[in-house]
């Protein structure tokens, strides 16, 4: 197996250009830390792809969107002459009019006819704009005018296996860079004087933008103009909500308020949620969801069954006790059920109180909720 490399410990620019489709929407915005289990299934299939090596993957599927890419990639390039200088996962700067930013793109060939094709894979779900209109595209396309300066065209292209779609443009320097400079550069500068402002406060309602993207944002529970959207939304549904000072989110009573526009709305997202799988599951096709199953829960229904079929497999009543977790408030209903109505409650609290005494129970933390 060849040297797998990291690619989990890179870093980003402050804009990078990743994140430009969402800034370029919204000023503010501002992506959420962390990671998700398919974010890290694409980088380690973007590792594989950098060594030609699949051998770390580690499922079929994973196995599969490789394999996919490297088909793609190959009948992509049949299409071209001979390759004469490659490069795999290469950073481009990006300099741009007072801004700049930084990307690493995951292969740049420069062909024998002096053009060149930058390739970026995506191993996700999600719908790819095309990259005349994908800002991570143009990006990486000014960074690559930008570093060799003898190519006069690049073909960029996605190859997004999951959608079996090659999505390509050529950009002309002499014809496309200057406007790809001053696109990207408004889109940044307008980000680095409007993202700071959530510092100790927020940027101006009129600053900010609502789009499907803000549910990547951090500032998304405290974004104004989001809130506004829900509120207007909340008042179509009910027209008798009250009006609420949206910025000001520090109010008691605005907050009362907003709890209830917010159980509206959400009461007929997750309405609209339900009505939407249940159409999937029925066969109706939606231009980037996909159906997904969340598996199934198995649940016990005869403990005495159960019981006798794990002694059966070797274990005895104490093993299968010691492995299962019994509800409290089920066995003390139990307890209950067994003596008359008037003694219910005294049984029952003395049995948790038994409980209690011996050491067995773990008490969380106390759960709130507003009524």
């Amino acid at each position: 197996m060849k040297q797998q490399p990291d690619h989990s410990s890179r870093g980003h620019a402050e804009f990078s250009p990743s994140s430009l489709k969402y800034v370029s929407k919204c000023a503010g915005f501002h992506g959420r830390e962390g990671t998700n289990s398919a974010a890290e299934m694409g980088t380690r299939i973007h590792e594989a792809l950098e060594v030609h090596d699949p051998s770390a993957l580690h499922n079929e599927q994973e196995v599969e969107i490789y394999e996919k890419i490297v088909e793609m990639e190959k009948n992509f390039l049949d299409n071209f002459s001979g390759i004469a200088e490659e490069h795999n996962e290469i950073q481009v700067d990006v300099k741009l009019n007072g801004t700049e930013t930084w990307g690493t793109c995951d292969r740049f060939l420069i062909l024998k006819n002096g053009n060149a094709i930058m390739a970026d894979y995506k191993t996700g779900i999600s719908i790819i704009d095309p990259p005349e209109k994908n800002w991570q595209a143009k990006a990486y396309t000014v960074g690559a005018f930008q570093k060799f300066p003898e190519v006069e065209e690049i073909t960029f292209v996605f190859y997004v296996p999951q959608h079996d779609q090659s999505l390509y443009h050529t950009f002309k320097r002499s014809e496309d860079y200057d406007n790809l400079v001053q696109e990207l550069s408004a889109a940044i500068l307008k980000a680095e004087a409007t993202r700071p402002k959530w510092i100790g406060g927020k940027p101006a309602i009129e600053e900010l933008t609502p789009s499907p993207n803000c549910r990547f944002c951090r500032y998304e529970d405290m974004c104004p103009a989001l809130g506004g959207l829900v509120l207007e939304v909340a008042k179509k549904i009910d027209p008798q909500l009250p009006d609420v000072d949206i910025e000001n989110t520090e109010d008691p009573a605005v907050l009362e308020d907003l709890w209830a526009i917010a159980k509206v709305v959400s009461n007929w997202s997750e309405r609209l949620r339900a009505r939407t799988v249940d159409l999937a599951k029925n066969g109706v096709e939606f231009p980037s969801l996909r159906l997904r199953s969340m598996g199934s829960t198995k649940k016990v229904i005869d403990n005495q069954t159960l019981i006798g079929i794990a002694m059966d497999f070797g274990l005895n009543t104490e093993e299968v006790l010691d492995s299962a977790t019994l509800s409290l408030t089920k066995v003390s209903k139990v307890i209950a059920d067994k003596v008359e109505k008037s003694e219910k409650k005294k049984i029952s609290q003395d049995f948790v109180d038994a409980c209690q005494n011996a050491g067995i129970i773990e008490t969380s933390d106390t759960r709130y909720t507003l009524s």
